[in-house]
């Protein structure tokens, strides 16, 4: 499919530190040279007003490609403000402005690179979550964001991203920034294939399918792998016969395919490793929708996810956060702001019963005594509480994937007791592809 492209730069004057402008002049540039002729791109620098200054839109011809390079070559920091809402409206404007003039086969993606707060015009956040969404309620413009993790307001770009069809990603420190942000255009926004993708599943025996993690996809990127993964709700008369229906805009239109697989069964899912793949991801899902609730509300925030049991609260984040708590808790995983675990070598344990290697709160081995407590979001330390010379300590707990950066309140408690860790899983599927459990 052929792409239009809005890119929003930060220009502000932060982005002089560690160069990380001069990182992002080098990505946007590599990445503008894979642009086809046939295809249309804008650059639009924002500080402290919402345009500082504008190149395009122009085809991806050799020559205004020339063109576009030297304009992002001569952009500059400048200016201690960050017009975060005026920009994204701006830019939004323009985006949707292509889109009335663009073929049905033409996708249309604003994306955002950033490295401040708001500090400029309307900075209440939920206001210009609200206010994107609003301009774009017919969801014609996908927004894709990156931001840099260590100055960005990373909850309020990913909030956005997910209300527009699109993704966000962090830029970390200690990597090279330049392929932080090229890597990210070119696997996401490379040569796309299809565009709003999405994967539904059924039973022949209609059984339940529930618990999907991602299903709907802004845009499928050349050489991008998806894995989509759920659980099955059946008994021992289940017919093992699944059916994956994947519909999608391609160049030719929309596109149904339809696939019929046998899902392996496994008695033990729910304990093995496979299981917990699953949840780790189905986790990522939920806590970056709970994170996202403060802008999106109770609402809006139900068209984002099924959950496995009816919400009986009236604040749909809290039944949103529960589902990853249970889904954590049975998983046996450590996720940051929901879990933590204690793990002993001593036998001598004050615990439910004579088997458990786990101590519950304010039990451990030999007497010694302690209270487990939750830094708060100042980072305190843990209170801790001990005697007999025990030494106690508070350290980082190893999490699933979703939880990227120092953990806010999840420790492992230990009084000389060996801490136990987790290994990551990464899993990689083809498009359409498909893990369902058996429970």
């Amino acid at each position: 499919m052929r792409r239009n492209l809005v890119f929003l730069i930060d220009t502000s004057n932060s982005m002089r530190w560690h160069d990380k402008l001069a990182a992002a002049k080098i990505a946007l540039a590599q990445f503008v040279d894979t642009l086809r002729p046939d295809e249309t791109f804008t650059i639009q620098a924002f500080g402290s007003k919402g345009t500082e200054d504008l190149w395009g839109s122009a085809y991806g011809t050799d020559e205004e490609k020339s063109e576009a390079k030297k304009f992002i070559g001569n952009l500059s920091a400048g200016g201690w403000e960050t017009n975060l809402h005026e920009a994204f409206l701006e830019a939004l404007l323009r985006a949707k402005h292509d889109v009335e003039n663009s073929d049905d086969d033409v996708v249309t993606i604003l994306v955002t690179l950033s490295d401040a707060y708001a500090t400029r015009g309307v900075t209440d956040r939920r206001k210009i979550a609200k206010h994107i969404f609003d301009l774009n309620s017919d969801s014609s413009v996908k927004i894709f964001n990156m931001g840099f993790r260590d100055s960005a307001d990373m909850q309020l770009l990913d909030a956005i991203a997910l209300m527009n069809g699109g993704l966000s990603s962090p830029i970390v420190q200690g990597r090279d920034f330049s392929d932080q942000i090229g890597n990210f255009l070119q696997s996401e926004l490379g040569e796309i294939l299809l565009s709003d993708v999405s994967l539904s599943y059924e039973t022949i025996s209609g059984a339940r399918v529930y618990g999907e993690t991602q299903s709907k996809l802004p845009v499928l990127a050349d050489g991008y792998e998806v894995v989509t993964r759920g659980l099955i709700e059946s008994d021992e008369s289940f017919e093992h016969q699944l059916e994956a229906l994947t519909q999608a805009y391609t160049t030719n239109g929309i596109m149904d395919w339809k696939v019929s697989a046998a899902p392996t069964v496994d008695e033990s899912a729910s304990s093995s490793l496979c299981f917990q793949s699953y949840a780790s991801d189905r986790i990522t899902q939920l806590m970056r929708l709970y994170e996202a609730a403060d802008f999106i509300g109770d609402d809006l925030s139900k068209n984002f996810v099924i959950l496995k049991n009816d919400c009986k609260s009236e604040k749909f984040r809290d039944c949103v956060k529960q589902e990853a708590l249970d889904l954590a808790i049975e998983a046996n995983l450590v996720v940051k702001g929901l879990t933590a675990m204690v793990t002993v070598d001593e036998k001598k344990c004050a615990a439910p019963d004579e088997d458990a290697e786990i101590c519950v709160d304010g039990m451990s081995p030999d007497g010694v005594t302690f209270r487990p407590s939750y830094s708060d979001q100042s980072g305190e330390e843990a209170d801790l509480e001990y005697h007999n010379d025990a030494v106690a300590t508070a350290e980082s707990a190893p999490m699933s994937p979703y939880s990227s950066g120092s953990p806010r309140g999840t420790y492992y408690y230990s009084a000389s007791w060996r801490l136990q860790s987790y290994t990551a899983l990464a899993l990689a599927a083809i498009v359409s592809s498909f893990l369902l459990m058996h429970i």
